[in-house]
């Protein structure tokens, strides 16, 4: 029988960060940082918070049936105050699972934000997430 897993690779190593000033002419207050800075933003709960609400991620039956496996990978950023923002799918799978991914990446609590200089800073994360049946 066929058995579903939902595998993310959240490991701090692979959460994919650049710290560089991603729109050039903003305001220091504006600057996203898409590489590590200072002290990178955490979940509340830690990976294992984050964990548990990522696996809130449904596999939609259509995709099974038709079996559709890949990964995805979606890029957001944490805002100076922790809350998640401008949510994209930078590789997808198809149109409702990726739908689907975005609405649990949007309902995440805050995050504690990001800190350079000891200020809060905005920081862009990106986490692949997989999608495969398995042999059980």
């Amino acid at each position: 029988m066929k058995a579903l897993l939902l595998t993310t690779s959240i490991l701090l190593s692979v959460i994919s960060l650049r710290a560089q000033n991603q729109t050039a002419g903003l305001n220091e207050e504006d600057k996203i940082y898409t590489t590590p800075v200072e002290i990178m933003p955490q979940y509340k709960g830690g990976e294992d918070g984050l964990y548990f609400r990522l696996n809130h991620i449904r596999y939609l039956f259509v995709d099974r049936m038709h079996n559709i496996q890949g990964k995805v990978l979606v890029r957001f950023i944490v805002e100076k105050d922790g809350r998640v923002s401008n949510e994209e799918m930078v590789q997808g799978l198809t149109a409702e699972q990726d739908k689907e991914v975005l609405r649990v990446i949007h309902n995440l609590r805050k995050f504690h934000p990001g800190m350079h200089n000891g200020k809060p800073v905005r920081v862009q994360l990106s986490i692949p997430i997989d999608f495969k049946m398995i042999n059980v």
